[in-house]
């Protein structure tokens, strides 16, 4: 079912990579006329019309919202600054009342609006929040989600759009300069943009972006424990995580598994209820999760003072001693993150707490409920269907490991299935045999010609190990040329450089000043490049 232009449409929060500032909540319902409130008194949002699919025009279209300020548009030829929240609907990147908005410079896309005179759009992606071609998402209506149909949707956009306050197409990608800036999934939709249609876009500016797609990325987990160790100048908190996953692993990984000990460990924890033991193992690791978001790193060196404060340790009837680090961590998981594990999916409300990490019962609401209100499906569809995947999983044994290495990644892969039954033949990509090497081969992965691009990532980002300046990238970490720089930001993490300092400031957070540095190079970076657009076109 097509949905039409005006429709309430309940938004939710998506669990999944992307730029979020820690404390600034998501919003879970907002209408399209809520959007065109809340972009302000210089903005206006339209609908643009998007075919189903690019390549079968005679399957119909659907509308896709998007919001413009002309605030810092200097007149008919100057530049266009786009970003897609990706994953997220759009009413969180446009509303200032959370302290930054995508549409002025609280944020990177204002910065550059601002430097080059250009106009600010903030452009919804296909199937989140309000613009979606159906309102149920099964295997079958999903299958024009790809990462190419959303690319084809912002080179359409960029190619045909006619802006409110002009007239005619004087501002198409055509007859001016446009920047394209994208943070996690957005920037990595950036990548494939650059790569695949190339010239589309003048400049981007891809900060955290998934490069190089792989099955088991370890390294998320093992970014966030060296961040620790930084964070804290010693490594006394990552030694007892480890302490911690080993303890558990014990029990869980053992070849004569006993399920009195099993449950015992389980109680520690406060898992009172039945689950799994890999649904367990990841619901002691969420915690973690916060770590991508700016400012997040709080909570998890906060947990870290309560691991390592007691050298306590305790006796339990069936387990016999327990280690003071495993203790410590318990208690605070029960008192700290038990009860809010599933808070975000509140929708259905559930007696037990970890409930939404039930992945062993078909019937629950999170793989069943198949609407444009159920968090993180269509961010999941992505992991199966192109398929990114990049599970987040334990170290290798010879590694230290935060996580309980039971959370592999068929725990991630075996959930695509439950999501995503097979509806009238139509199945995700990664069931008819498509990996993240056969995505690769098609994206270029890290061995990519780049131009006109900036990459940037937080030296902590846990998704770094995806991107061009990773360590472990074949080459080693991208260098920078005359036609792409590459940023590693010291002491950042998840699209930290999304945020300017006067947002944070709204937000009484401490700017970082190497992300700070980052942000004004990247700006001289690109009024170059533009100049040069300019300077190429008079002479021409």
């Amino acid at each position: 079912m097509k949905i039409p232009a005006d429709t309430v449409l309940p938004f939710a929060a998506w669990a999944a990579p992307r730029a979020s500032i820690k404390g600034v909540p998501d919003i879970l319902s907002k209408s399209a006329q809520d959007v065109i409130q809340a972009a302000g008194p210089s903005a206006s949002c339209e609908w643009f019309t998007q075919p189903i699919d690019h390549g079968k025009p005679e399957l119909g279209t659907w509308k896709q919202l998007y919001c413009v300020n002309p605030a810092k548009w200097v007149g008919p030829g100057s530049p266009v600054v786009l970003m897609t929240p990706g994953e997220t609907p759009i009413w969180g990147s446009i509303t200032p009342n959370r302290g930054y908005t995508f549409l002025d410079n609280t944020t990177m896309t204002g910065l550059y609006a601002q430097a080059i005179g250009a106009a600010t759009v903030v452009i919804e992606h296909r199937y989140f929040g309000g613009s979606s071609p159906y309102d149920g998402f099964d295997a079958e209506t999903l299958q024009y989600l790809t990462m190419d149909q959303a690319a084809m949707d912002m080179v359409n956009f960029a190619q045909n759009v006619v802006f409110p306050f002009e007239e005619g197409k004087t501002s198409v990608a055509t007859k001016v300069p446009w920047v394209y800036f994208g943070t996690s999934y957005s920037a990595t939709l950036g990548s494939w943009i650059e790569h695949t249609y190339p010239g589309v876009f003048y400049a981007f500016h891809l900060s955290s972006a998934i490069v190089q797609a792989n099955t088991e990325n370890w390294y998320y987990y093992d970014t966030i424990r060296k961040g620790i160790d930084s964070y804290r100048n010693d490594t006394r908190c990552t030694v007892a995580l480890n302490e911690v996953s080993e303890y558990v692993d014990k029990y869980l990984l053992a070849s004569d598994r006993n399920k009195t000990e099993v449950q015992a460990v389980k109680l520690l924890f406060g898992a009172s209820f039945p689950i799994e033991d890999d649904d367990f193992a990841y619901a002691i690791a969420t915690p973690f999760r916060y770590w991508q978001e700016t400012n997040g790193y709080h909570d998890i060196l906060e947990m870290c003072d309560a691991i390592v404060g007691s050298n306590e340790s305790e006796e339990n009837d069936i387990l016999g001693t327990v280690p003071a680090s495993v203790g410590n961590y318990a208690a605070y998981f029960r008192m700290n993150f038990r009860q809010s594990t599933c808070e975000y999916l509140n929708t259905w409300g559930q007696e037990d707490p970890l409930w939404c990490l039930n992945t062993h019962y078909e019937w629950n609401p999170y793989f069943i409920a198949r609407t444009l209100g159920n968090p993180w499906r269509t961010w999941y569809w992505f992991l199966c269907n192109e398929p990114i995947a990049s599970w987040a999983t334990g170290a290798p044994k010879e590694s230290l490991s935060i996580v309980s290495r039971k959370i592999d990644a068929q725990y991630w892969q075996r959930q695509c299935e439950l999501h995503f039954p097979a509806t009238h033949g139509e199945e995700y990509g990664s069931a008819k045999g498509k990996t993240p090497t056969t995505l690769n081969e098609e994206t270029g992965g890290w061995l990519r010609n780049s131009t006109r691009v900036i990459w940037t990532s937080g030296e902590f980002d846990p998704w770094r190990g995806t991107g061009m300046s990773s360590e472990i990238r074949t080459g080693g970490v991208l260098q920078s040329t005359d036609n792409v720089s590459v940023f590693l930001i010291k002491n950042a993490v998840h699209g930290d450089d999304a945020f300017t300092s006067r947002a944070l400031g709204n937000l009484n957070i401490k700017p970082n000043p190497e992300v700070v540095k980052v942000q004004e190079q990247s700006v001289l970076i690109v009024k170059k490049w533009v100049a040069e657009y300019y300077a190429q076109q008079s002479s021409s």
